[in-house]
């Protein structure tokens, strides 16, 4: 097992991408972390604009592995994938672990993105090696690392994930909308004890009447997600589109208040979980 599991923030805008001076310091991308599992083969959970980003901190040479953790089929959690090189090189070979939405499939769901006339090339036209995974309902492996998930409360349903590397764990959970019942319980196991929950706080307390069911929660939700899991550090997320650097820097001031150990995610930010 490596020393330590380094994971990089490509992208953590929620809902659309962004190219604004009053908010580059955060930055405008959507939603991209990717972690370097070996020297061939990436985690990444989600594919947002942020993640041509990955494609500039890749080897040059040699053959390439991508294993997805896909939270749900929305495109601003998607849009990065027709415009990410490695897709349509034959040396690459890629995962994609998903749950597939009411009437479909994995594939149908990550294929919708580029379906013509939305795109000129349809998914099964790339040159890569693909293959479409149901999240099961078990923990899984992929490569250091196991997987667990838990299927949230969003429109059209959306999946929380754990990673565990040795005993280090962190928690993906944006685009989670707090505040149902089943919904916070599954994600409070899911998050019990962990190193890092990464958590949507898209919106401010003041704001969220008014986005009721767009399926988002506020930084004070994704506190008392935190403090009721036990984690250890919290990084909000999914920052609103009409939010600046200014007002994430307020949101995490506010957020750290509660909780001290937190930090508004930017792009390029890295965490990293030891392998202790």
């Amino acid at each position: 097992m490596p020393d330590g599991l380094t994971f990089t923030f490509h992208g953590v805008r929620g809902s659309v991408a962004i190219d604004r001076p009053d908010s580059a310091r955060y930055g405008g991308a959507t939603i991209s972390i990717s972690a370097r599992l070996a020297d061939d083969h990436y985690l990444v959970l989600d594919a947002g604009t942020g993640l041509r980003d990955l494609q500039h901190h890749l080897p040059e040479e040699g053959s390439l592995r991508f294993s997805f953790l896909v939270t749900h089929f929305h495109w601003d959690h998607l849009l990065g994938l027709p415009f990410f090189r490695p897709l349509y090189q034959p040396s690459a070979s890629f995962d994609f672990y998903a749950t597939a939405a009411e009437g479909g499939t994995v594939e149908s769901g990550i294929a919708g993105v580029m379906e013509p006339p939305l795109f000129p090339l349809p998914l099964r036209s790339v040159l890569s090696a693909l293959s479409f995974v149901d999240v099961p309902a078990d923990p899984w492996e992929i490569g250091p690392v196991t997987v667990r998930a838990a299927h949230l409360h969003h429109p059209q349903g959306v999946n929380a994930y754990r990673i565990d590397f040795g005993e280090s764990s962190l928690v993906l959970a944006t685009d989670v909308e707090a505040g149902e019942p089943e919904s916070d319980r599954a994600l409070i196991a899911l998050a019990r004890g962990a190193d890092v929950l990464i958590h949507d706080a898209q919106y401010l307390p003041t704001e969220i009447e008014t986005y009721k069911g767009w399926g988002h929660s506020t930084w004070e939700e994704a506190v008392e997600i935190a403090e009721a899991a036990g984690v250890e550090r919290l990084v909000i997320i999914s920052h609103d589109p009409e939010r600046t650097d200014d007002g994430v820097d307020e949101l995490e001031a506010a957020a750290r208040k509660r909780f001290p150990n937190t930090d508004a995610a930017f792009a390029g930010m890295q965490l990293t979980l030891p392998g202790r």
